[in-house]
């Protein structure tokens, strides 16, 4: 595919520059003058950058952790996904840089406390970023200054949550409802990049048929997960025991014009370990009032031994449209700064859109992680296939590849 080779080449060369020493910067010292040691070639060199790197890190999360009192942490966090895509459907193929829809940039803060009674309260607020952002920080180094692109829509938390003991969880707020997250249980740590909402990757992009005219549809919508969403919502979890919960919520959606819905939905979570394996279930049933309502879940496991892994989800609402996703995943830890993680999956889904019979999708992932800087290197290549009653939908096929910072 067109611009592959040379973007491959600079990850590769931005992979080598954050996992190994900065032979430029060798005399650089967090530490004091009189106690700088780094010009003392005869330490071992690369142990004094890996003593330095955490030094910078523990700095960092004390600049991010403000202790407020004895009982009270306010935490700065959130991350930055950049994507590189190679779009080919053989009728409008292209190349871009864009924020990684499968884990989107974000921003966020958290103000806990705990009360002496064992009561805890949380107040989180989180956004994810405007497009000038990544557009500033790919095109000319900086971050853009306006806020023409920003909107309501781009909340993701407003919420304040209650924990008390022996009791469970109050919510309340613009966030997760209690089915948010049910199809996601994965424990093949490339979930940046691979995940059972396959159409994150290709988010935006149009579908087109045959003939080279342009769907109504984008080419994600054939590739539904009927996951739970974030809503303005009440929402209690109850207290696990012997690794089940429940949950359950009700809200609205507030950030949407002309969407007068109530939503509703209640969701069952097992986790339980035996040995080396673990495994965690959940299922859940969603209303959505005048919209097709749907039961989904997923199941994952991982032999922590060997780092074998598998994910499977699925779903289906109440307008006969269901789907079901397979994984299987391998963890080792080739170098000693990450572990390198690997996946294959297939998604297949009936009737997801009126007029479709079924679509399909298959990906292969990599993710090299390094820990020192809670940074994620991946990539993908995954085929997408539709098939519509009457009219034929072009296929599609990508080759992805970014970087994701936490902090």
């Amino acid at each position: 595919m067109h611009g592959t080779f040379p973007f491959l080449i600079w990850l590769m060369a931005s992979a080598f520059w954050v996992c190994t020493p900065q032979f430029s910067k060798a005399q650089e010292s967090d530490l004091p003058a009189e106690l700088d040691t780094s010009q003392d070639w005869s330490n071992n060199w690369s142990g004094t950058w890996q003593e330095r790197r955490q030094r910078r890190q523990d700095r960092f999360d004390r600049f991010l952790n403000w202790e407020l009192s004895d009982n009270t942490l306010l935490s700065f966090y959130g991350q930055l996904n950049f994507l590189y895509l190679d779009y080919d459907d053989d009728i409008d193929p292209f190349t871009s840089f864009r924020d990684n829809a499968n884990s989107p940039g974000r921003l966020g803060l958290r103000l806990e406390t705990n009360f002496d009674n064992g009561t805890g309260l949380l107040v989180n607020l989180e956004t994810g970023l405007r497009r000038s952002t990544y557009d500033g920080i790919i095109r000319s180094g900086g971050v853009q200054d306006d806020f023409e692109d920003w909107d309501k829509t781009l909340l993701r938390k407003a919420e304040l949550r209650l924990s008390i003991p022996s009791f469970g969880f109050l919510s309340i707020g613009q966030g997760s409802m209690a089915g948010d997250g049910i199809t996601g249980f994965d424990f093949s740590r490339t979930g940046v990049i691979a995940t059972n909402s396959v159409g994150d990757t290709i988010s935006g992009e149009p579908a087109y048929f045959a003939n080279g005219e342009q769907s109504a549809s984008q080419l994600q919508a054939f590739f539904p997960t009927f996951d739970g969403s974030r809503r303005f919502r009440v929402r209690y979890d109850s207290v696990t025991k012997r690794g089940l919960s429940w949950a359950a919520s009700a809200g609205r959606e507030v950030l949407i014009d002309d969407d007068n819905n109530t939503y509703a939905d209640v969701a069952l979570r097992y986790e339980t370990e035996w040995r080396n394996f673990r495994i965690k279930t959940g299922v859940a049933a969603t209303y959505n009032d005048t919209s097709p309502d749907f039961f989904s879940g997923s199941v994952a496991g991982i032999d922590e031994k060997t780092g074998l892994n598998f994910t499977i989800a699925g779903g289906a609402n109440s307008r006969q449209g269901r789907y079901l996703y397979g994984k299987v995943g391998l963890i080792r830890s080739f170098f000693d700064f990450g572990d390198t993680s690997v996946s294959l999956d297939y998604y297949h889904s009936d009737e997801p859109l009126a007029g479709t019979n079924n679509s399909r999708s298959w990906g292969a992932s990599i993710v090299q992680s390094i820990k020192t800087s809670q940074t994620e290197i991946y990539a993908t290549y995954r085929q997408y296939d539709v098939d519509a009653i009457g009219r034929e939908i072009q296929d599609a096929r990508v080759i992805a590849a970014g970087v994701r910072f936490l902090w």
